[in-house]
């Protein structure tokens, strides 16, 4: 069996319609990369983007949207807001570190990232850490709109209804994610603007750039990175960044060249629970903006691809290449089932204070958050293609040495 898409609004239907009443969607939206660009220049009457290295990255993205991604009318609208969102800001943040470069020299310490495969766990430890008003973690709404700040204006109820209309494309990726402006999200938010990230080809079929993804130097986005939270710095009553993204796994000897006295809080699960939640919600996201999604192949390359990660972080970490003094497991069974303990542990392992007063904090959200609260994300293994023994195999070498209970 493979995975099935849920069913869609009618609204969305309808306005799908539009873009195949007129011999395709393409003929009401471009993507013309020249196109974008002078649109961005001309919205923000600026015209130097900050170098010119991202360049090929963001014509190698465009160009695969714009031919492979097969994009219906809504999905054209939602990629050319996100593209002409990332240049202008872009050209806004080159401008303000003209003006004031010293926002450059400020130093980012000890970053802590949030790292572990998708559903294990990350954007709830995320959340309930951010509970403490000592850390600081970036809200969507500075990612999309970093000098808001500077402007003294508050665009985090234009990012929410933005955000948040993912949920109306396709109401049951609710269960799965509570999308808004207002939390913490992931840094693939920030390093899209370098457009090295895993955000393009995570909600969109484009198998070339996935491929371009796969064999470019990250550096350059997680130097871009570290510019992004100076600047966010600067407005900040804290610096002690908390930060997360699945896809930190994967560049995790990148990450650790940029912030060298970074710390990782790795969250552990079972892989015959994440792996089918994975595809299940990578094919939702693909499905509110094409009509074409063959999610056949994914359960062998997602399969693979993380037993590979996995070996090659426990093995990185018992050699050196990696510091494992800086990394602190944590179980997703131990977080759900006992987070205020479990976050204690992590803050004495950072060295943090634990106060009453951030207890509290973090057992209200958990309260006022339950499990399943938006409705129930049902998906299994058979139906996204895993065979269940086989699985268990493959990643006995894992669940065994983290101790993971082991889906049935």
């Amino acid at each position: 069996m493979s995975w099935t898409p849920p069913p869609r609004p009618r609204w969305l239907e309808r306005w799908i319609a539009h873009g195949e009443a007129v011999g395709g969607a393409g003929n009401l939206v471009s993507l013309d990369r020249d196109e974008l660009l002078g649109v961005a220049s001309q919205s923000t009457s600026l015209e130097d983007f900050g170098g010119d290295a991202w360049r090929r990255h963001f014509e190698v993205f465009v160009d695969a949207a714009d031919s492979e991604a097969q994009l219906h009318l809504p999905g054209r609208t939602l990629v050319r807001t996100e593209i002409l969102q990332t240049l202008r800001n872009r050209l806004q943040l080159a401008d303000l570190w003209k003006r004031e470069p010293t926002l450059l020299e400020a130093e980012i310490e000890a970053p802590v990232f949030i790292v572990g495969s998708p559903r294990s766990g990350t954007s709830l430890l995320h959340e309930l850490m951010a509970c403490d008003p000592a850390s600081r973690t970036p809200a969507m709404w500075e990612m999309q709109h970093p000098l808001a700040s500077f402007e003294g204006s508050d665009r985090s109820e234009l990012s929410d209804r933005v955000t948040q209309f993912w949920h109306d494309l396709q109401p049951e990726y609710e269960t799965m994610h509570a999308n808004s402006g207002h939390l913490p999200n992931e840094c693939i938010f920030i390093t899209m603007h370098e457009f090295l990230s895993d955000h393009w080809g995570g909600v969109h079929c484009v198998p070339s750039y996935d491929a371009h993804l796969r064999s470019s130097d990250q550096r350059p986005a997680y130097r871009y990175h570290k510019r992004f939270l100076q600047t966010l710095q600067a407005h900040s009553a804290s610096s002690r960044w908390l930060l997360k993204a699945p896809s930190h796994l994967f560049h995790m000897e990148t990450l650790f060249d940029v912030y060298p006295d970074a710390r990782i809080i790795r969250t552990h699960r079972d892989p015959l629970a994440t792996l089918p939640s994975a595809i299940s919600l990578m094919g939702t996201l693909k499905w509110m903006r094409t009509n074409e999604v063959d999610m056949s192949q994914a359960p062998a390359l997602l399969a693979f691809g993380y037993a590979y990660i996995y070996q090659q972080e426990i093995d990185q970490r018992a050699d050196g290449r990696l510091p494992d003094e800086r990394f602190i497991d944590v179980r997703f069974d131990d977080l759900v089932r006992n987070p205020i303990e479990t976050i204690e542990q992590v803050y004495g392992r950072l060295g943090w204070r634990f106060d009453e007063d951030t207890s509290n904090r973090i057992a209200g959200y958990a309260a006022a958050k339950p499990k399943d609260a938006r409705g129930m994300h049902r998906y299994s293994l058979e139906e996204t293609g895993f065979d269940v023994g086989e699985e268990k195999k493959r990643f006995s070498f894992y669940t065994d040495r983290y101790g993971l209970p082991t889906t049935t």
